[in-house]
């Protein structure tokens, strides 16, 4: 397997839960107080502007109701 880039992790992780929030049919507005966590921050996360703590990230799984795992597991997806 090759070694994806930080950046494309990035994007990936962001687009990964972009997906999961829409298929859930939640807001990003919803899905910030679920996570405990800012808009601003899940607005950022989608669109791969930032990289996200851990503790981030657990929050972030909390609110979508899914594991960490299925969040992170972007290394198995065909790239876009």
């Amino acid at each position: 397997m090759k070694k994806l880039e930080l950046e494309d992790i990035i994007t990936r992780i962001g687009k990964r839960i972009k997906a999961l929030r829409a298929e859930q049919n939640i807001t990003q507005e919803e899905l910030a107080v679920k996570s405990d966590i800012d808009v601003r921050s899940i607005q950022r996360l989608e669109n791969g502007h930032t990289s996200a703590t851990l503790k981030t990230l657990l929050k972030v799984s909390h609110g979508l109701d899914t594991s960490l795992v299925l969040l992170l597991d972007v290394l198995n997806e065909k790239k876009d």
